[in-house]
């Protein structure tokens, strides 16, 4: 049997559950290894502008590694993001599983978020056999540092994201579920005729906004299937390709406002329930109109954009399968 070793930082609805419920769908034995808890909590924030205050948690990290090494080999280790990584850990990683190490980045290495570029993320990109990411231009960006780049799209998890019945808490509303950023704010100022509502965290006041706490899992699902629109606002990272809730979105069942680009109209442009937009007119138009006619297109529309169907390619990318 195959066997994965999957590391990352343990979160609610996150890549690496979803990538842990796909490898164990698609026949694999699994492994989680949690790189965390932090001790203490707060010097993890400080870790990612100096990365050498993390040695002892790599110093943990590789305690933890010994352990599960001690049971035997691996095919493939995956490493989601990678924060607080550095080579010789990565390296400690190769030499006790045999197989190779590879990091599933689902941020931009290069973005000027401090925590998507911080903690010594880009000074590892070298030390792994393979470096994955969503985009093409993110990849190009890639290719002088990394030994080999994988291009792997986002995805659906069916387990995590499906349609489910609403409580009236956004009923017609127009939404956005998502954390607070420069640009984001720019944007929802610029709606507040529509009286959006706002479920995040990080965000100011902002008037004519209704701004709720963050929603994750079912309660995601219910806002999202029951909202008017579902307003898709990507961070500069994403700006030329997509983001997970390009597909979240739809599989939970809701109608989806993004803007349009290469990728979204390759996954999602004929979709019934995506509407995507180039200007701020074409937003305000499609704002201003009903939701798309909501058909039942879950099984043929995402049946090739679940996790289950990328870990595949990757297994299939790297020779294991």
């Amino acid at each position: 049997m195959t066997r994965i070793i999957l590391a990352g930082e343990p979160a609610q609805a996150g890549l690496r559950g979803s990538l842990a419920t796909a490898f164990l769908r698609s026949g694999c034995e699994v492994d989680v290894l949690d790189l965390g808890p932090w001790d203490p909590a707060w010097l993890r924030a400080a870790a990612f502008r100096q990365p050498v205050l993390g040695t002892r948690f790599r110093r943990e990290f590789r305690r933890h590694v010994d352990v599960i090494a001690d049971t035997g080999r691996a095919d493939l280790v995956l490493i989601v993001k990678g924060a607080f990584l550095d080579s010789a850990a990565i390296d400690h990683l190769r030499n006790r599983f045999g197989g190779p190490v590879v990091c599933w980045n689902p941020d931009s290495p290069f973005d000027q978020a401090i925590s998507n570029r911080g903690a010594g993320i880009r000074p590892a990109i070298a030390a792994y056999d393979a470096y994955i990411t969503w985009a093409q231009d993110v990849a190009e960006q890639l290719l002088p540092v990394a030994s080999r780049v994988l291009v792997i799209p986002f995805a659906w998890d069916p387990e995590l994201m499906a349609p489910t019945s609403g409580r009236g808490v956004a009923e017609g509303r127009i939404v956005f579920i998502g954390t607070a950023s420069k640009e984001r704010c720019a944007c929802l100022a610029g709606l507040a005729q529509f009286r959006p509502m706002v479920f995040g965290s990080q965000w100011p006041n902002i008037d004519g906004i209704d701004i709720r706490p963050p929603v994750r899992g079912l309660d995601f699902c219910r806002i999202v299937g029951e909202a008017r629109w579902n307003l898709n606002l990507l961070r500069p990272q994403n700006a030329r390709s997509h983001n997970m809730r390009t597909f979240e979105l739809v599989g939970a069942g809701g109608a989806q406002v993004a803007p349009r680009t290469d990728d979204h109209e390759k996954f999602l442009g004929d979709d019934t329930q995506t509407a995507l937009f180039r200007s701020k007119d074409e937003l305000n138009a499609i704002l201003h109109s009903d939701s798309h006619e909501r058909q039942a297109r879950l099984p043929d529309l995402l049946e090739n954009h679940t996790y289950h169907h990328r870990v595949s390619m990757l297994l299939a990318e790297l020779g294991i399968l």
